[in-house]
């Protein structure tokens, strides 16, 4: 037992180091900028909560995520980059639930390719650099799985704590209380003669993590809600959107982003998962929890990936049956030196071409997967121009500028687009050609600006993302 505890603990200290070795090789090659409106409000509120500005808060934002990149901040000056490293040490401990989950379901071998997978896929790599709760959140949703299932099995003193995870998962995103709610079931079914007490530290975490979201929401704006961020959720729910979502995320993003390779080693896993001591309580636990994070992310009309990040990660859990068992079956067959490799070989390949090509294509002057542009057109307007509103589809340049930005509708003309700056007092206007209104993109050639417009500054640094800075200025 000793022996294997000082190998398991190896194995996830290298493990680590490898995810960590990846997540910096990401950091380093890609630009890193600030790449959507919610990174702002995740960047500012942190810096609120660092500097004790309570009445500024955005209570539309759960408050784990800025909290715990407010202790970071407390040692990295910049509250951008304070985030991301919340993101990055998350993204690594990752590989700790990962492979106890799987040495739980298929042994020791089988968590070492489980966790070194996550250690090297692109996706969660990136995710691991970017400002967002994404890296977070997984963590805290496979440690919550793994803690629910060690707390019950375990005689430590320490097993009170299991709800942890799970609890600041509920502070963390929307969904996290629902997923919190939904652990009563398989906590039930697993605890056995033993309900009763986990129980009640299962409800004591409960109770304790719904009065403090209560509180801090009557703090902040008056209203006692545990879970502020669902209200605005229901009121924009759209029937048609939701079935849509709902297909697209079977049948688009699961196929996308675990590819050929891993559902057929998914599916392979799963049937030949008998030849290890499969552990069918967990494995159903797994897969209940995963089917719970579907469905309670639905509401939010988006079949993004990213909402669908821990049950992808879960399901490919089960290709690490499959590599293993094809080590052992054709370890003593003949050509089986070669052939045992194969689907391990193919795994990581595929890891392999998709971290080559993510990373290869920031090099080769295409655009950058991030707006960088935004970041030197902001930084420029900050060092040039004086402070003023500025009128923009993207918040990210007004972010960078440290100036405050508002934009136009959807179905603006340029001509009402214009009226719309000017009745707003906005002192600039920013046109960029990777997300701008089309209606606007005439005014990316300064010479067909019209009169309203004092054309200031162009940059053309990347193909396909111009950004063109204007002042407004009176009208005769």
């Amino acid at each position: 037992m000793e022996h294997e505890t000082r190998n398991t603990i190896r194995d996830i200290f290298l493990l680590m180091a490898l995810a960590l070795a990846v997540r910096l090789l990401f950091m380093l090659a890609m630009p890193r900028v600030v790449d959507t409106a919610d990174a702002i409000h995740y960047i500012e509120n942190a810096q609120r909560i660092l500097t004790w500005d309570w009445a500024a808060y955005d209570p539309k934002i759960p408050i784990g995520y800025p909290l715990i990149s407010a202790l970071f901040g407390l040692f990295i000056a910049d509250m951008e980059w304070a985030c991301r490293m919340a993101s990055l040490c998350f993204s690594v401990l990752l590989v700790l639930p990962v492979y106890r989950l799987s040495h739980a379901m298929h042994g020791q071998a089988c968590a070492r390719f489980a966790a070194i997978l996550v250690s090297v896929w692109p996706w969660l790599a990136d995710y691991g650099c970017r400002v967002g709760t994404e890296a977070l959140a997984v963590f805290c949703w496979a440690m919550g799985v793994w803690a629910l299932y060690w707390g019950i099995n375990t005689k430590s003193r320490l097993r009170w704590i299991w709800p942890l995870s799970l609890a600041l998962l509920w502070l963390i995103r929307a969904e996290g209380m629902f997923i919190y709610l939904a652990a009563c079931f398989p906590l039930l079914i697993l605890a056995q003669g033993q309900r009763p007490r986990h129980l009640a530290i299962y409800a004591a975490w409960g109770v304790g993590v719904f009065f403090f979201s209560m509180g801090l929401n009557q703090f902040l704006v008056d209203t006692a809600s545990a879970n502020y961020r669902v209200g605005f959720i229901v009121d924009e729910f759209n029937l048609f959107r939701f079935v849509d979502a709902s297909l697209k995320s079977i049948t688009e993003v699961l196929p996308i982003m675990l590819g050929p390779v891993l559902m057929g080693l998914i599916g392979a896993g799963l049937v030949v998962a008998n030849q290890f001591n499969r552990n069918i309580k967990l494995e159903c636990t797994i897969l209940y929890f995963a089917a719970i994070q579907w469905l309670v992310t639905l509401p939010v009309l988006s079949p993004a990936p990213r909402y669908l990040m821990a049950p992808i990660i879960m399901l490919s859990l089960w290709t690490a049956p499959a590599v293993i068992g094809a080590l052992r079956h054709w370890k003593d067959k003949p050509f089986g030196t070669v052939l045992r490799y194969i689907p391990a070989a193919v795994a990581l390949g595929f890891m392999l071409i998709g971290m080559v090509t993510t990373l290869g294509a920031e090099h080769v002057g295409r655009r950058p997967r991030e707006p960088y542009e935004y970041k030197i057109a902001g930084q420029w307007m900050k060092t040039h121009l004086e402070p003023g509103l500025i009128f923009t589809r993207k918040p990210q340049v007004g972010f960078y500028a440290n100036m405050p930005s508002t934009g136009p509708a959807m179905d603006d003309t340029l001509e009402v687009a214009i009226a719309r700056a000017q009745e707003a007092n906005a002192q600039y206007l920013v046109i960029d050609e990777r997300y701008g209104l089309a209606s606007m993109t005439p005014l990316l050639d300064p010479a067909a600006a019209p009169p309203a417009l004092k054309h200031l500054e162009s940059f053309d640094t990347y193909p396909d993302a111009r950004v063109v800075i204007y002042q407004l200025v009176d009208q005769p």
